[in-house]
């Protein structure tokens, strides 16, 4: 059984993208704190890390498992008769290439009413999820979320900075805001 605090920190590991593939049974991982990589594989069926904790499920593990676990999820067959424009709604639309990105190969398609192009998303969640599309929809909250993290600490930083030039105006006699004499 994997305890809930190396669930916590691998996904943050994972979510975080510090988990790279070398190959089908290697992987490297990298510990948010720590500078270095550390191995991790697959011998004979049994994950094994290099970072000599001695459990059974380590941090890197865990966020390899997540990284190898959500790089086999596959597309699920789409019918494109019953598909609309996301924008305006339009079922005139047509093919229009492949985008490639981290998840694999994506259809694009573009609408012949409002000029847009739009992907269909990699994998469709429908009522009855399976544990990979589960996975998947994590990976998807866990990368929104660190973006909304890394956002708001700088929101938070350009607020406080704002905050200390109110409060203590620089000494040289200048202003933040230009005053009558300065225009022209």
């Amino acid at each position: 059984m994997i305890a809930d605090e190396v669930r916590k920190e691998g996904f943050e590991i994972f979510k975080k993208g510090l988990v790279r593939r070398l190959s089908s049974n290697h992987f490297i991982a990298k510990t948010a704190s720590a500078v270095g990589w550390q191995i991790v594989e697959i011998k004979q069926g049994k994950w094994i890390c290099d970072c000599g904790t001695g459990d059974e499920w380590c941090v890197h593990l865990y966020a390899a498992y997540l990284h190898r676990t959500t790089s086999k999820i596959q597309p699920e067959p789409l019918d494109e008769s019953h598909l609309k424009c996301r924008y305006c709604g339009s079922p005139d639309i047509a093919r229009c290439g492949f985008r490639y990105n981290a998840r694999g190969i994506a259809r694009r398609y573009r609408c012949n009413d409002c000029q847009r192009k739009f992907s269909i998303p990699h994998v469709q969640t429908n009522p009855g999820t399976r544990p990979s599309e589960l996975v998947w929809l994590l990976n998807e909250i866990g990368m929104l979320t660190s973006k909304l993290t890394d956002l708001l600490a700088e929101v938070n930083d350009r607020m406080e900075l704002a905050s200390d030039l109110t409060e203590n105006p620089p000494s040289d006699g200048s202003s933040l805001v230009g005053s009558e004499s300065d225009k022209p």
